[in-house]
């Protein structure tokens, strides 16, 4: 079994700073940062140092809990004795450090030491080991470990403790590249400016925001991740899906009483809400193990479609018949299958919801709602086999 030990613990603070611990990057803590990075190498059960248990160590146990890890607070570094035993591995991360998770899931596969050159690592307040190395702040060594941690005081530092342990035991060490540290993607104690750096790198890489072949989708998501950059950590997912439910419900409303082009336009706005919900998440929940998806955006994501359907069929000829529903129907059914057999290219084009609400819109207002939409069906048809993967 693989054991994270990570600690709350900080240095004298100045009056009113936030722990390095504690700060916050896109809408998480330092700490709630290394949980996930620490279940993402593989570690079942958490340890965290702690000189109480506060508000944001019950915040970490149920982040912890929440990815189906084990969570122990722990006063003093004996008692990792009874969590760990000699064939475990214990996996360290060092109070106030921010790794990258791809650095430590490929580097600590196996029992080693994460390492910095000692300039510049050493200025910016790393520790020292050698002449010419630096600790990052990230180790893994063999459980047997912390029988030797044991017989050292009680007051005695144990990150630095351990590492010291794990170098005369003869664990390898490995040198990262000094880039993770002029990029600010690995941080120790950092300021609000290299948090600012961070955090902006941060939603641009989780972002993943459709590319323009799903112009409608493109856009939605891009307003989407600008504000989740403004309000990280906040609500807005949220209000975003009961904003998508709302307008849903309305423009099903209006669809029954007759007021069918005012219903498509909320239709629209309703998924362009749930698009940009979706990116917004996203953002919210990177670097989360598992993260939970409510039960709206769950129902959501499966009635939007039917929504739709019934729009056009209330939009389509009376006389028509069966027709209303079947044409509109074979439409979804074949963007469904083509997100599902086509290219990764072109997937998030057969699932862009918003282009299409918006096409079907000038279709309503002429009234050509069900012939604009087979002849868009036979188009997709059409497409599902120059996009679709080559089989053997």
């Amino acid at each position: 079994m693989r054991v994270a030990l990570l600690s709350v613990l900080d240095g004298p603070a100045e009056p009113r700073k936030i722990p390095a611990p504690f700060r916050m990057l896109a809408g998480a803590r330092l700490v709630e940062r290394q949980l996930d990075i620490a279940l993402a190498a593989g570690c079942e059960s958490i340890a965290c140092l702690a000189t109480t248990v506060g508000r944001e160590v019950i915040d970490l146990q149920h982040r912890a809990e929440a990815a189906g890890a084990r969570f122990i607070a722990i006063r003093e570094p004996r008692k990792l004795s009874g969590i760990v035993t000699a064939q475990d591995e214990l996996l360290v991360l060092s109070s106030g450090v921010l790794p990258d998770e791809d650095s430590i899931v490929r580097h600590l596969a196996k029992p080693g030491v994460l390492v910095f050159p000692e300039d510049p690592a050493v200025q910016r307040g790393y520790e020292r080991i050698d002449a010419h190395f630096a600790w990052a702040g990230a180790l893994l060594v063999r459980g047997n470990a912390v029988e030797k941690l044991a017989q050292l005081p009680t007051d005695v530092d144990t990150p630095s403790a351990l590492l010291r342990i794990a170098l005369q035991s003869g664990v390898r060490t490995h040198p990262l590249e000094t880039r993770l540290l002029d990029e600010h993607i690995w941080l120790r104690d950092p300021t609000t400016e290299e948090l600012a750096m961070r955090e902006r790198s941060w939603v641009a890489g989780h972002a993943d925001v459709a590319p323009f072949s799903a112009p409608g989708l493109a856009i939605a998501e891009r307003m989407g991740a600008r504000l989740a950059q403004d309000t990280m950590g906040g609500r807005l997912p949220r209000f975003l899906a009961l904003g998508a439910a709302a307008m849903g419900l309305l423009a099903l409303s209006l669809g029954l009483a007759g007021w069918i082009l005012p219903g498509f336009g909320l239709a629209a706005l309703a998924v362009l809400l749930f698009a940009m919900e979706e990116v917004v998440r996203r953002i919210s929940n990177a670097g989360q193990v598992r993260p939970s998806v409510p039960v709206l955006v769950q129902a959501l994501g499966i009635l939007l479609d039917p929504l739709l359907v019934v729009l056009v069929a209330m939009a389509s000829p009376e006389d028509t018949t069966w027709l209303r529903l079947f044409v509109p129907a074979v439409l979804f059914g074949l963007l469904h299958l083509g997100e599902r057999l086509s290219t990764a290219r072109w997937r998030r084009s057969y699932a862009d919801r918003v282009l299409l609400t918006l096409g079907l819109l000038p279709a309503v207002l002429f009234g050509v709602a069900q012939p604009f939409v087979a002849v868009l069906s036979l188009a997709v048809l059409v497409t599902l086999f120059l996009t679709s993967e080559p089989r053997d």
